[in-house]
């Protein structure tokens, strides 16, 4: 409350460039951005669309890495399900097979919301383990 009236800065104008990038900058991300965001969502949403991102952004470098996780993450639930779902036929086994395979779908899971969260946020996570393989380059 100690501050002192200072006329100058009542007067004192934007330039033109600074209003026009401090409106933007305001608004958010771009729709184009957001539009790319939604689609890597849905790739790792249902991984058979892990192939979206190369159709809509074929020179895309991040389009190219969410696809490349999604596939992996998809590939991983898939032979991993198959199997598991032939080792529980093994009698008395079988049964730790089929927690295993419960807990391999927990683990796509997870992997598939970290993924989501990293989009969302405009950065490019890698997997811990699955990330060093480039499958799509």
């Amino acid at each position: 409350m100690n501050e002192e009236y200072d006329p100058q800065q009542e007067n004192r104008s934007v330039p033109a460039e600074d209003s026009n990038n401090s409106d933007q900058q305001g608004k958010g991300p771009s729709n184009d951005q957001t539009q790319k965001k939604v689609i890597f969502i849905l790739s790792y949403l249902f991984g058979i669309l892990f192939f979206l991102p190369l159709v809509l952004y074929p020179n895309d470098a991040d389009a190219r890495f969410h696809a490349n996780q999604a596939l992996l993450i998809l590939l991983c639930a898939v032979i991993g399900e198959v199997v598991f779902g032939i080792l529980c036929l093994i009698p008395f086994v079988g049964v730790v097979f089929g927690i295993l395979c419960g807990l391999l779908g927990l683990v796509v899971l997870i992997a598939c919301i970290y993924c989501i969260v990293g989009v969302a946020k405009g950065e490019c996570w890698e997997l811990p383990i699955l990330g060093k393989f480039r499958l799509i380059r």
